[in-house]
């Protein structure tokens, strides 16, 4: 091996000075390109239209489009090259982490396989790991025949070698041949290292199950689901990293958006596909999406603990046929429009809005009938409009021109009565501009009266009863909504709603581009919310990742919603249960809180049983928890105490306080999450993962199933380490995992 070990550094040697080349030559091109750009833009500015004859105008117009056009195609360029250089960067210290050596009809080939493709003249460096002979690495074994799909032809080859390498800075630290990505010493290495800030991409111990989730791409909707820790999240990315390489001259970075589900773990991940040579994939929350289509809102905080009814209804997919039904009773009525006025007067009244709408016969949708509306309105106004020549406004406002505008318009017209035509002309439409803008935006709908109109409604529309809601409350509940409108805020899922309605009467928006729409963490979205980015993007395909197991928010998402959202696309669906994240030990320990059947999974590391902190009084060793704390962080490890809610999070903190433990409280997504020691709240640790977790555990001995998979959600953050804060009062949960599966200690 020492031998090959020489060799092989040597080539890493050579190549990484390939890479260099290459890199200093497109950096340089870049710098050229982006100062030719700037000089473009800056004669662009002095190029004007011609004001003379129609010919010269047509002549002036086309060369700024012209030029126009050709700076967009340089800024393609630009920008691609500069994409470029990021990856070779990326590539310096690590430029590969693979080789195959394969043979074939034709003979034997040799490739080594990194994140970006390499070539010098006529030899192939590094191949891409997205590309279609990469998949043997991850799909052959040492021997074994491989069937693949190149260009559309089934081709078989040999596996003869398969190595793996761990290179920093541009030197190989291991080296190994192996039979399996599985099971290897790199893998498990890799796993048994401490947590980090930000999620890797781990490309490199990609499995075979996992690339061929990666590489399917005939499905319109798939669904990576699986136990927790089994790289579902790394998937989605690696997917889409595919999905633009092997579609790159159909698909576009800004035609793919990924929704994460909160900010914490949108940074937590927001390196991954960098780290792939994918630079410009849109990585949202939800709430940020929802509060740019819908301005004028802020959004109020989390309530989901005051309103877990309300809010499963809203959730529901119940809800959105409701709205849909309430749309098709606005075609007959019900709408609610308001005066549209000129100069303090009305020159459309309400009520004749409103009988207009009403008399047009229209089997289409809502949205279409009131572009009819929207048509005939502004027919409308163009006579209301004409009828104003020569009204008493109109001359005051050609009297207080100035004498540049009377000199343009004199030598446009050339001729008296021409020019007070066009002069008339023009002051008509500016003064008329905003009423044809609002009335193009439909802003005559008085859409938060609408929205109110339709929650008062809902209980004629679907059943209360069903979600343990009476009328009364859901008034009150109207009250408190309205209240909140006028004052300009809204939480989350009436925003949703509103929104939607919105998309009722307004039909689709003009900005649908997206071809790929990702979920991660997809138990945390409600059915509505997948309901409505459905039908508002119907062309698009959906990715989702996630567990249903830890959908620990009131929005109740299952696997027969899913069924019913996409009925109408090709479904795949895979399901991982190999869990890389945790031990089996801490594993077995968190699928006991699971209700139902247990997920029947693979767990490839062991470690510490998870140990019960058992108290009388609820009161914690704080010496011993300093103790560990203190222990973990000197090994370079990151610790997390995880409560149920932020009140609970709220109560430890203080605890650590009077023991002196260096923390960092956690109650918003915005917070910074960048410490040794964190506390936080269930909801924002989803997706994460911690070396040591301390679960605080507050829970009845006969937990609610939200309350379960909130638990199972706290416990299945632990890679290495898993401590359960237990009351006597509470330890009837235990009851529900063998006594085998964990260590007890008496606080």
């Amino acid at each position: 091996m020492h031998k090959d070990l020489t060799k092989e550094q040597e080539r890493v040697h050579r190549v990484i000075q390939v890479i260099n080349k290459e890199r200093t030559r497109l950096a340089e091109q870049v710098e050229e390109k982006s100062e030719k750009q700037r000089q473009q833009l800056k004669e662009s500015k002095e190029i004007k239209i011609s004001q003379g004859s129609s010919e010269s105008v047509w002549e002036s117009s086309a060369e700024l489009r012209a030029f126009e056009q050709e700076l967009m195609i340089r800024n393609n360029e630009l920008q691609n090259s500069a994409e470029r250089v990021a990856v070779l960067e990326k590539m310096q210290d690590e430029p590969y982490f693979g080789r195959i050596d394969y043979h074939d009809d034709y003979g034997n080939e040799t490739i080594y396989i990194g994140i970006g493709s390499l070539f010098e003249k006529d030899e192939n460096l590094i191949v891409d790991w997205r590309s279609p002979i990469a998949s043997l690495y991850y799909e052959g074994s040492k021997g074994e025949k491989v069937k693949l799909m190149i260009a559309d032809q089934p081709m078989s080859y040999g596996v003869d070698l398969k190595r793996q390498f761990l290179i920093r800075h541009a030197e190989i630290v291991r080296m190994m041949d192996t039979d399996n990505v599985m099971g290897d010493p790199y893998l498990l290495e890799v796993l048994e290292g401490p947590s980090s800030y930000q999620m890797g991409t781990v490309v490199s111990t990609l499995q075979k199950e996992q690339n061929q989730i990666v590489r399917e791409t005939k499905a319109a909707v798939t669904l990576i689901e699986g136990v927790a820790g089994s790289g579902k999240t790394v998937v989605l990315m690696q997917k889409i990293a595919y999905l633009l390489y092997a579609f790159r001259d159909q698909l576009q970075s800004e035609e793919v958006v990924l929704f994460s589900p909160n900010k914490i773990f949108q940074e937590y991940v927001s390196q991954v596909l960098p780290a792939l040579g994918e630079l410009n994939v849109g990585n949202t929350t939800f709430s940020e999406f929802m509060e740019r289509k819908v301005t004028g809102f802020s959004l109020r905080a989390d309530q989901e603990d005051n309103l877990a009814k309300v809010t499963v209804l809203k959730g529901s997919l119940a809800f959105y046929e409701a709205l849909q039904k309430y749309g098709t009773l606005l075609k007959k009525r019900y709408l609610k429009f308001s005066d549209i006025r000129f100069r303090d007067d009305i020159i459309l009244s309400q009520k004749e809005i409103e009988s207009a709408f009403y008399s047009i016969d229209s089997q289409g949708s809502l949205a279409s009938k009131l572009d009819i509306l929207q048509r005939h309105l502004l027919q409308r106004v163009e006579r209301i409009q004409q009828s104003q020549k020569g009204k008493p406004w109109v001359e005051k406002e050609m009297i207080a021109m100035s004498d540049l505008d009377l000199y343009r318009y004199e030598k446009e017209t050339h001729n008296q009565k021409a020019m007070e035509e066009a002069m008339t002309a023009d002051i008509l439409e500016d003064a008329f501009e905003p009423i044809v803008a609002r009335i193009e935006a439909l802003a005559f709908i008085r859409y938060k009266n609408q929205y109110i109109h339709f929650l008062r409604a809902v209980p004629k529309l679907l059943s209360l009863d069903a979600f343990g809601l009476d009328e009364d409350e859901w008034r009150a509940h109207i009250a408190v909504v309205a209240e909140h409108m006028a004052d300009k805020s809204v939480l989350l899922e009436d925003l949703d709603a509103y929104y939607s309605l919105r998309l009722l009467l307004k039909g689709p928006s003009s900005d649908m581009k997206y071809q790929y729409i990702c979920l991660d963490e997809v138990q945390d979205f409600s059915p509505f919310q997948l309901q409505m980015l459905q039908h508002a993007y119907p062309s698009a395909r959906f990715i989702l990742s996630g567990d249903l197991n830890q959908n620990i928010l009131n929005r109740r998402l299952s696997f027969d919603d899913l069924r019913t959202i996409f009925s109408e696309s090709t479904f795949r669906s895979y399901r991982l249960l190999t869990s890389y994240r945790s031990t089996n030990e801490i594993v077995r320990f968190s699928e006991s809180f699971i209700e139902g059947e247990k997920p029947e999974g693979t767990y490839i590391r062991s470690g510490k049983k998870p140990e019960v902190l058992l108290t009388d009084d609820g009161r914690l060793d704080m010496g011993y928890i300093r103790q560990k704390v203190e222990a973990s962080v000197a090994a370079g490890m990151r610790v997390a105490f995880i409560s149920r809610n932020a009140e609970d999070a709220e109560r430890i903190s203080q605890d650590l306080t009077l023991v002196g433990i260096d923390y960092k409280l956690v109650q918003q997504d915005t917070d910074n999450s960048h410490h040794p020691v964190l506390i936080m709240p269930a909801r924002l640790a989803k997706g994460l993962e911690f070396d040591v977790v301390f679960a605080i555990c507050h829970y009845p001995a006969k937990a609610a199933k939200n309350e379960l998979q909130i638990l199972y959600t706290i416990c299945t953050r632990a890679m290495h380490e898993l401590y359960l804060t237990v009351s006597e009062q509470e330890a009837g949960l235990l009851q529900r995992v063998d006594p085998d599966y964990y260590d007890v200690r008496k606080m």
